[in-house]
């Protein structure tokens, strides 16, 4: 189960997984269009349907796709660091908090099991409401963990 806290000051939230899988492939699954596009969403929630990657730093990346609350959805942003498999930065600008720009940031740590999964979405303390938005981070980490995994798809994801 992914666990999920926000700092004291309310900029950075901050979830972690365990994964039964090396960092490589963990790593993979991030950044393939192929497999982002296998794991990203779930029916009656939202789908990634269209993703771009140039997972290098200054290049771009795209999601969008159907959303049950918005109708669609876009997530844009730039890699800002790019260092497989330990650690994957870019900028996030969501079409449901307007021109709002934050940093997600994945930590891949080797374990003894596979690899702790640390998500560290940075920049919400200048709209507090922000943090709430992104409250989906561990949902989202069963998402990949169970693609990662057991092969899970977004056909076979379980409503939460």
């Amino acid at each position: 189960m992914a666990t999920s806290r926000i700092t004291p000051d309310n900029d950075v939230l901050i979830s972690e997984i365990d994964i039964a899988a090396p960092p490589e492939r963990v790593f993979q699954a991030l950044i393939d269009p192929r497999q982002v596009l296998s794991w990203w969403g779930q029916a009656g929630m939202y789908r990634c349907t269209e993703f771009t990657s140039d997972a290098r730093p200054g290049g771009k990346w795209r999601a969008s796709g159907p959303s049950a609350e918005a109708g669609t959805f876009t997530v844009f942003g730039e890699y800002l660091e790019v260092d497989p498999p330990r650690v994957l930065a870019y900028t996030w600008v969501a079409s449901w908090t307007g021109d709002a720009k934050t940093t997600v940031r994945w930590e891949l740590e080797p374990t003894p099991n596979g690899t702790l999964v640390r998500i560290r979405h940075s920049g919400l303390a200048v709209r507090p409401e922000l943090a709430q938005s992104y409250r989906g981070w561990p949902t989202i980490l069963g998402w990949i963990r169970a693609y990662v995994e057991k092969g899970e798809t977004i056909e076979s994801h379980k409503a939460s």
